[in-house]
């Protein structure tokens, strides 16, 4: 019983300090705080446990909901749904008059060709 516990904990390790690094190497560059990211992968490897849970902890920065003033400054997408924006909503109306304005001008167009030939 005492094996398994050694060899379920060791598992355990491995799969965490894997984790952290692969985490590390696609984190991008301007997400990554306190410490440059090839010392983050120094940290995960000889400290197998608390690396990755440091880098887990203080290691990048995450969007946290209800923080709308860190989205547009990080790249990250705002919160809420997308009905909540004013610019997109004002988007979307704005393609809805061009659908429309198309859709007239085609008929125009359509209307023109049905016509009779000799009439013109």
């Amino acid at each position: 019983m005492r094996a398994v516990l050694i060899i379920v904990a060791a598992a355990v390790v491995v799969g965490m300090t894997i984790y952290a690094l692969l985490d590390i190497a696609r984190t991008e560059k301007r997400h990554i705080v306190a410490l440059p990211k090839a010392l983050w992968f120094i940290i995960a490897l000889i400290f197998p446990v608390l690396g990755p849970v440091l880098w887990l902890v203080f290691g990048f920065r995450r969007y946290r909901a209800g923080r709308r003033s860190d989205a547009g400054s990080h790249g990250l997408p705002p919160e809420g749904a997308p009905d909540d924006d004013e610019a997109y909503l004002k988007f979307l109306d704005q393609q809805a008059e061009r659908r429309k304005r198309d859709e007239e001008r085609r008929r125009r167009e359509e209307g023109r060709d049905d016509t009779d030939p000799d009439v013109s």
